[in-house]
């Protein structure tokens, strides 16, 4: 049981890594460049974290 939760919540990750992923061009395509740009700082950090993975014992 513990397993399907967690399958489930690593769609849900990957899901909202798409949207907001896509969101901040369509929102530039549509003319909301200030909401935009605040998913675009959400973005980079957020993606960064991941990349870089659960080791934050190196950066702090």
């Amino acid at each position: 049981m513990n397993g399907e939760k967690k399958g489930k919540f690593q769609i849900f990750v990957l899901v909202l890594s798409i949207l907001l992923l896509v969101a901040p061009f369509v929102l530039f395509s549509l003319g909301h460049n200030g909401v935009a740009f605040i998913l675009f700082g959400f973005w980079f950090p957020f993606f960064s974290t991941i990349l870089l993975g659960n080791n934050h014992k190196e950066i702090y």
